[in-house]
């Protein structure tokens, strides 16, 4: 039973739309490296993709506000990127919230439709998301 329930979520297809997973931080001298992994779940390729991301501290404060930009996004693609968030200690990030997708538009996609399909992943621990 458990196995055919299995087999049918991996037979699922993903679902249509823009999502963006935090899957690592790590740190790299003085930058905290996040590795963020994005995919188009749309039928038609991104031209642009922006996420505008806001890191929270220990104490609840915000430690840094950036727009991390992944640029084109073929139909159906994941791509991952890692970004260094400067002087900044990973230790110290508690939260990051997806503030907002800042650009997304392709042919018959605009920025209304990605930030209404758009979903999130976490692998790193923290709290991630909108």
């Amino acid at each position: 039973m458990l196995t055919a329930l299995v087999a049918a979520a991996q037979d699922r297809p993903s679902p249509a739309g823009l999502s963006l997973e935090l899957n690592r931080l790590e740190q790299n001298d003085q930058a905290c490296r996040a590795t963020l992994i994005a995919k188009n779940g749309f039928k038609e390729s991104l031209e642009e993709t922006a996420f505008e991301l806001v890191m929270f501290d220990k104490a609840g404060l915000i430690n840094l506000m950036t727009v991390i930009d992944f640029g084109g996004l073929p139909a159906g693609k994941t791509l991952v990127r890692r970004f260094d968030l400067p002087q900044t200690n990973c230790t110290e990030i508690t939260r990051i919230l997806v503030n907002s997708v800042s650009r997304c538009n392709g042919k018959g996609i605009d920025l209304a439709r990605c930030q209404t399909s758009f979903t999130t992943d976490n692998r790193a621990g923290i709290e991630f998301g909108r």
